[in-house]
C-alpha cells in the first residue's frame, strides 16, 4: 500500500475483519506505579482464544470491584456467541458493558481478527513504522518544581505534563509558569479560577487542558487557541464539538468504548480541520489532538502507542513507558520521540 489511509478507513477496515472466539480468560493484577494514588493500580488483562490464535485487551477500570464484574461481562459476551461461529468485529459486541469493559473486549476482538488473518497495521496502512512524540506527566504536587527536577534527574529530556494542584501560591505558579518543556497544564475541571487565569497569562504556549470551570468567559483568544479537552471527549460527537471550537483533544480509547470510536473521532478531527482550512482561514485550527493513557500497565499501552503513532506523532501524547515501580529510574530514561513498529502482526506489541 503506498499511502497511509485515514482512521475513519481503518475503523471501517478493522470492523470488517472476521474472527473466531472459542473460550477467554480473564487475569487480574494489583501493580505498583509511580504517582498512582491510593495504592496498587488494579488491572484485568482478557484473553480471547480462537483458531489457534490469542488476543489481548486491557481494561482499565479503576477499583478492584470493576475488574471482577469485568470478568462476568466478558463471560456473558462469550455466552451469547456461538463458539467458533465467524463475527465481524465491529458488530461482535453487543449494547452491555462499560465504556472501559467494551474498549477491552473490542481490542481484545481486533487483536485476534488480526492474527487470524496474518496481518498488521502496516498491512492496512501502508506504514511500517512510525516516530512517536510523548510526553512524561505527574500527579499534582506542592512542589511541582522538584518532581520536574526528579524526572530529569532520571534521564528524561522530552516534554512534561503537569497537574495543576489548587494549592500552589503565586510564587509556585511563577516559578512553574517560566519552567521550560511544559508541554500541558491538567486543571482536570478543578481549581481556582483566579489562578488558572493567572497561570494562563504567565505560561507561553502549554496547552491547558481542562481548566476550571468559567474559564473561557474572561479569556483571551489566544489563551482560548490554547484550551484542550480530555474527560468531556466520550465519543465522536464531543469531539467534533470541540474541534469546531478550536480546542485540542485528548483522545483514550477505554474513555471512548473502544479503538474504533476513537478512529472515527479522528476521522472527524481531520475532515473539520479540512473545512476549516477551505471555508474559514480566519478560524483558528486545531492546535494540538494526541492520544493519552490512563495508567495502562499491559498491552493497552501499545495499542495506544500504535495508534498515536499512525495519527498523532507530533502531538503531546501522554503515552510514555508505564513502568512498575521495581524497575526504577531506569524507565525515564526512554526519550521522546521513539520509533514504534505497525508491521509486527495483531493489535499492539508483546
Amino acid at each position: 500500500m503506498a499511502s497511509l489511509i485515514g482512521p475513519g478507513d481503518l475503523a471501517n477496515a478493522l470492523s470488517e475483519l472476521p474472527v473466531r472466539v472459542a473460550r477467554l480468560e480473564v487475569t487480574y493484577a494489583a501493580v505498583s506505579l509511580p504517582d498512582y494514588p491510593g495504592g496498587p493500580r488494579p488491572s484485568s488483562v482478557l484473553r480471547l482464544t480462537g483458531a489457534g490464535q490469542v488476543g489481548l485487551g486491557e481494561n482499565v477500570a479503576f477499583s478492584p470491584l470493576e475488574h471482577e464484574q469485568f470478568a462476568g461481562y466478558a463471560s456473558a459476551w462469550l455466552a451469547s456467541v456461538d463458539r467458533n461461529a465467524v463475527l465481524r468485529v465491529g458488530s461482535a459486541l453487543g449494547r452491555e458493558g462499560t465504556f472501559y469493559e467494551r474498549a477491552a473486549l473490542e481490542a481484545a476482538l481486533i487483536d485476534l481478527a488480526l492474527r487470524q488473518a496474518g496481518l498488521s497495521l502496516n498491512d492496512l496502512t501502508g506504514k511500517r513504522e512510525a516516530r512517536l512524540r510523548f510526553v512524561v506527566s505527574f500527579a499534582a504536587s506542592q512542589d511541582p518544581l522538584r518532581v520536574a527536577q526528579r524526572v530529569r534527574d532520571e534521564g528524561f529530556e522530552g516534554d512534561l505534563k503537569v497537574d495543576v494542584d489548587p494549592s500552589w501560591d503565586a510564587e509556585t505558579l511563577r516559578a512553574v509558569a517560566r519552567e521550560p518543556g511544559i508541554a500541558i497544564f491538567d486543571f482536570k475541571g478543578k481549581g481556582v479560577l483566579d489562578s488558572a487565569r493567572q497561570l494562563a497569562e504567565l505560561s507561553q504556549g502549554s496547552l491547558l487542558e481542562d481548566p476550571p470551570q468559567g474559564f473561557e468567559e474572561r479569556a483571551t483568544p489566544a489563551q482560548l487557541a490554547r484550551v484542550s479537552r480530555d474527560a468531556s471527549l466520550v465519543d465522536r460527537v464531543a469531539v467534533a464539538r470541540a474541534v469546531s471550537r478550536g480546542e485540542s483533544a485528548n483522545l483514550k480509547a477505554p474513555r471512548m468504548g473502544g479503538p474504533l470510536e476513537l478512529l472515527r473521532a479522528l476521522d472527524s478531527v481531520f475532515e473539520e480541520r479540512g473545512r476549516a482550512g477551505r471555508h474559514r482561514p480566519e478560524t483558528n485550527l486545531l492546535a494540538s489532538v494526541y492520544l493519552g493513557g490512563m495508567f495502562e500497565v499491559g498491552v493497552g499501552r501499545s495499542q495506544a502507542r500504535q495508534l498515536a503513532a499512525l495519527y498523532c506523532a507530533d502531538g503531546p501524547n501522554d503515552l510514555a513507558p508505564n513502568i512498575a515501580r521495581e524497575h526504577g529510574p531506569s524507565a525515564r530514561r526512554a526519550n521522546s520521540p521513539v520509533s514504534v513498529r505497525l508491521d509486527e502482526v495483531g493489535f499492539g506489541t508483546r
